[in-house]
């Protein structure tokens, strides 16, 4: 399992992918900074320029309204991974080769993770680090950025639980854009959609509760009005069911399907 893990990591980063997506989210990063820097000036009457007091502080109550995103971010790692294995046969060959398929799935979902994470890391790094080069840490930063722990240490299972139902997807549908849409489809109906549809149809409200109750995106919601605190522990046994269930189903289906 060490061997095959190292090998898929050895492949995630020595794709050109990873760094010309890396780059081009920082540079957008690095473009909104400078931009809320400029807008933030304006000239005084003495003809100087005054820096509206824009700080750290803020710029990560930005990011944390932005974790969600990492439910749709996550799929960019997984691809760099699984890369379109049905489309080149070359998961064909791992079968062929001898390897447990077990193994193959466990190790593309945890390649799949710790890609994710270098990249969350980099992205996140980036964007707190260029904050801080251009912007003065503010008078409330240790206590915000506490906060922002603790709205990571939810988002965390959360996004982990995406990928594993995104994981079980790549593996069980032939294609990747349809895996795509797919994930998509399912995580877009807990943002939002079903509350606009119980409107026209209020019939469908029983089926709008489920869905929000097991949505990977309720938790995020949760947080705009609730404490990290109060939301903590179910946003772990939310993103660890949604990690567990698909992880299990995709591995026996994966055992049991013919790849030709």
């Amino acid at each position: 399992m060490g061997n095959y893990l190292s090998a898929e990591c050895y492949k995630a980063v020595h794709r050109k992918y990873i760094y010309i997506f890396s780059a081009a989210m920082l540079g957008l990063v690095a473009a909104f900074m400078l931009l809320l820097r400029v807008e933030g000036m304006s000239q005084s009457g003495d003809g100087m320029l005054m820096v509206q007091r824009v700080s750290v502080s803020e710029l990560l109550g930005i990011l944390a309204m932005a974790l969600s995103a990492g439910l749709y971010f996550l799929m960019i790692a997984a691809d760099i991974v699984f890369s379109d294995q049905y489309k080149y046969n070359t998961l064909k060959n791992e079968v062929s080769y001898g390897l447990p398929r077990w193994q193959i799935y466990l190790g593309k979902l945890t390649a799949s993770a710790l890609t994710a994470g270098i990249l969350c890391l980099v992205l996140m790094g980036g964007y707190i680090g260029i904050g801080c080069v251009l912007f003065p840490a503010g008078e409330d930063f240790g206590t915000n950025l506490a906060t922002f722990a603790k709205w990571l240490l939810i988002a965390l299972p959360l996004w982990l639980g995406g990928l594993g139902f995104f994981n079980m997807l790549q593996f069980l549908i032939k294609g990747s854009n349809a895996a795509t849409v797919f994930y998509v489809m399912v995580v877009f109906l807990g943002s939002g959609f079903m509350d606009l549809m119980e409107v026209f149809l209020p019939a469908l409200q029983p089926m709008a509760d489920l869905i929000r109750t097991v949505s990977l995106n309720t938790p995020f919601i949760l947080l705009r009005t609730q404490s990290p605190e109060s939301v903590m522990a179910y946003a772990w046994a939310l993103g660890m069911a949604w990690l567990t269930v698909p992880t299990i189903i995709g591995a026996i289906s994966f055992q049991k399907k013919e790849i030709s």
